[in-house]
């Protein structure tokens, strides 16, 4: 059906029914009471029950053809909607590759497979002993760089892409998804802290440039809460929201990006 003919079927129906009212305004009898089952029937009557069965067809069409239409519709803002939650698991997984890679727990701890195992209080413990100010394994174009300056990187830029595929994917993603993306983004844990450690680190080695400063606001005891708990329950709810068929029920594995450690 091309389009020209699907426009006239919109306009179809009300013209046929139309014809079949001013067919029944007309004074003949459309009705034998005389005659017998399908007699009785008069011309005007069959002209008038022709009518009115097209406009039935035509009806069944028009809708059958917008339920088609809204079907494919639908299709492509879930698939738009789809790709929408791939760019805010990247970039989520951005923001936790740091805490998720080998080089924290290897001899220590296993790799953690899911935001709730990071509440753990011995992984917390062996988190808040690290050294920020030390060089971590990894380097940039300039060479090796500090545990500090990757903990601030990938936050940065993994906050970035989220707020990016917000940006573009708005009017596709589910509220409930974008509000739990909205509060992981605004988390004090992320907002301040992790994307900010430079400043941390800057006003414990004003007099020593080289001094050991631990990552202490991650640790569990009570005296050092900075929002660590809420921001891993925000992560693990924007997993849940992005998974596909997910439960409230699920615990949600980390995301996991076939492609190179940052």
């Amino acid at each position: 059906m091309n389009a020209r003919t699907s426009k006239w079927l919109d306009y179809l129906p009300p013209v046929i029914a139309f014809v079949a009212a001013l067919g029944a305004l007309v004074g003949v009898s459309k009705w034998d009471e005389q005659a017998q089952g399908l007699a009785k029937i008069r011309p005007l009557g069959w002209a008038v029950l022709v009518v009115g069965t097209l406009a039935l067809v035509a009806s069944l069409l028009v809708t059958r053809r917008n339920h088609r239409i809204q079907a494919t519709q639908k299709a492509v803002r879930d698939d738009i909607a789809a790709l929408g939650k791939r760019q805010l698991l990247i970039g989520l997984d951005r923001v936790v590759c740091i805490f998720r890679d080998f080089s924290l727990w290897h001899g220590k701890m296993p790799e953690p497979e899911s935001p709730i195992q990071m509440l753990e209080k011995e992984r917390r413990s062996i988190l808040a002993a690290i050294n920020l100010n030390s060089l971590s394994p990894y380097a940039d174009g300039k060479g090796s760089v500090k545990w500090w300056y990757m903990f601030e990187k990938t936050a940065r830029e993994g906050s970035e892409q989220m707020v990016q595929a917000l940006q573009i994917y708005v009017t596709f993603l589910d509220p409930t998804l974008i509000r739990a993306v909205t509060r992981l983004l605004n988390s004090d844990f992320l907002r301040v802290h992790l994307s900010h450690v430079h400043d941390i680190i800057d006003a414990n080695t004003r007099d020593d440039p080289h001094r050991k400063v631990t990552f202490f606001w991650v640790s569990p005891e009570e005296m050092h809460r900075c929002g660590y708990e809420d921001f891993w329950d925000r992560v693990a709810e924007v997993l849940r929201l992005c998974s596909d068929g997910g439960t409230a029920t699920d615990e949600p594995r980390f995301w996991r990006e076939d492609r190179e450690r940052p």
